[in-house]
């Protein structure tokens, strides 16, 4: 069976904060943004791994002209207008984060995948 993959999203790395200083409940927001994106996330045939970064408003919404591929110099431009669509697709609403922890998440790295043969 195929089915779409995103791999580390969002990269804990990437997160201002480190995620032992957090509190054991991060894992449950960070699998839920995760899994939110994933939803969203339909990769083109033969995309390549990407990886964007965004800068996030505290109501949990992306913010405008925020969103970048890194390195800047995206070769595989499919794949970073796929990431860029699952984003805003998702982001319309509001991711719901938790807004005691906005400095840990108002910057976002998130590396997309292509589709991986086999997954369930």
């Amino acid at each position: 069976m195929r089915r779409p993959a995103v791999l580390s999203v969002p990269v804990l790395a990437a997160l201002m904060v480190p995620v032992a200083a957090l509190g054991t409940e991060t894992s449950d927001w960070i699998d839920g943004f995760r899994t939110d994106v994933e939803r969203c996330w339909n990769p083109p045939e033969g995309s390549a791994v990407v990886t964007v970064a965004f800068g996030m408003n505290r109501d949990g919404t992306m913010k405008d002209d925020s969103l970048r591929s890194i390195p800047r110099e995206m070769a595989d431009m499919d794949s970073f207008t796929a990431a860029r669509r699952a984003i805003l697709r998702c982001s319309r609403m509001g991711f719901d984060l938790p807004a005691d922890q906005y400095d840990a998440w108002r910057n976002i790295e998130m590396t997309f995948g292509p589709a991986v043969e086999g997954e369930q």
